[in-house]
């Protein structure tokens, strides 16, 4: 496959073809809605593939998804012809790819002390303490997540003023208001699209721990239980039969005398509220949580959230191709709750 100049490559197609529908070229003034431009020339060992398909491989950081939109707008062509995502392509064929430029986003930038992990040019990996709401929503319209990234990310020179046009900072995934730690950042929107082709696939490690309530008679083990709304109230998710697959794999870290177990989780899919829903399923739900909780039980004074933090996360960098792995540590909130409880192999331990 050969990356060709886009200015040569157009001017090629053009003067090959009097077809119409030939786009003009990126940054021309017929054309000013295109960000960038992209040209390739097919191997012949790679004829018989699907375009979209093609170009999700070649067309690094964008995913099949991305192709396929830019394809629904126009912006791909084989030879000077627009051609549907299904086409089977040929070796010597041209194909060239408009890019355009990020949709400007209504939320605004803020000033925010956030704990940064990782960051470069097209991902950062934060912290997110626990309180902290992801997303602009009713009730939540400034103070969030996202208005402290595109603060930071004003303050680092990527963009002008807080009137500019602001870019799609990409949240790749949410953890809710109470839940802590990582979460990764795609800040354009082929990196945003690739990781969450990532996420969807599968290909990403999530890993959690939780305070559960009550002690699993299994130190470990893997929770295979659809999720899908609840039919006693549509707010809520439940275990049931129409639900989408679900699987979590745990495992038990420490137990305390006090009633509650201390729980490693890996999520093996990605569904709202998953953990949440599976413990409470289970008979073992989470502390702290007012939500999934046994009926007729008070929430714990000593719990000021849901006792759950996402310790571990990794996933293929989109664009240098590079395995990536975090881990952060329990927060302090967490770490007093559990340093309050007693544990019971140290109890055995002084019993002997």
């Amino acid at each position: 496959m050969k990356r060709i100049d886009p200015s040569v490559g157009i001017e090629k197609i053009r003067r090959g073809s009097a077809n119409p529908e030939i786009p003009p070229a990126a940054g021309s003034q017929d054309n000013p809605k295109v960000d960038d431009c992209r040209m390739y020339q097919v191997d012949p060992g790679e004829s018989k593939k699907r375009l979209d398909h093609y170009l999700a491989q070649k067309c690094l950081p964008f995913s099949r998804s991305r192709v396929q939109k830019i394809l629904e707008e126009g912006l791909i062509t084989v030879n000077g012809v627009r051609e549907p995502a299904s086409y089977m392509i040929r070796g010597g064929d041209l194909i060239t790819v408009q890019i355009p430029p990020p949709a400007p986003s209504e939320d605004h930038p803020e000033e925010m002390d956030l704990d940064i992990v990782y960051e470069d040019d097209v991902i950062l990996v934060l912290n997110k303490p626990p309180q902290l709401v992801v997303h602009p929503a009713p009730g939540h319209r400034t103070g969030t997540l996202l208005n402290g990234l595109l603060g930071h990310l004003m303050k680092k020179g990527a963009l002008a003023s807080p009137d500019a046009t602001l870019p799609r900072v990409g949240l790749v995934h949410r953890l809710d208001q109470d839940t802590s730690g990582l979460m990764v950042i795609g800040k354009t929107p082929e990196v945003l699209d690739h990781l969450m082709g990532q996420f969807k696939d599968r290909k990403v490690t999530k890993s959690y721990v939780a305070l559960v309530i009550g002690i699993p008679p299994s130190k470990r083990g893997t929770i295979d239980a659809p999720i899908g709304r609840s039919s006693g109230d549509r707010k809520k998710f439940a275990v049931t039969s129409s639900g989408k697959p679900s699987l979590t794999k745990y495992r038990v870290m420490a137990q305390y005398e006090e009633g509650y177990a201390l729980i490693d989780i890996t999520l093996l899919t990605g569904r709202t509220h998953q953990i949440r829903v599976h413990f409470h399923h289970l008979g073992f739900p989470l502390a702290g949580d007012p939500v999934y909780r046994k009926k007729g039980r008070k929430t714990e004074n000593i719990f000021t959230r849901i006792m759950l933090h996402s310790a571990r996360l990794g996933f293929t960098h989109p664009v240098s191709g590079k395995e990536m792995l975090f881990s952060s540590p329990l927060p302090a909130d967490m770490q007093e709750a559990i340093a309050s409880l007693t544990e019971l192999n140290s109890l055995k331990e002084k019993s002997r």
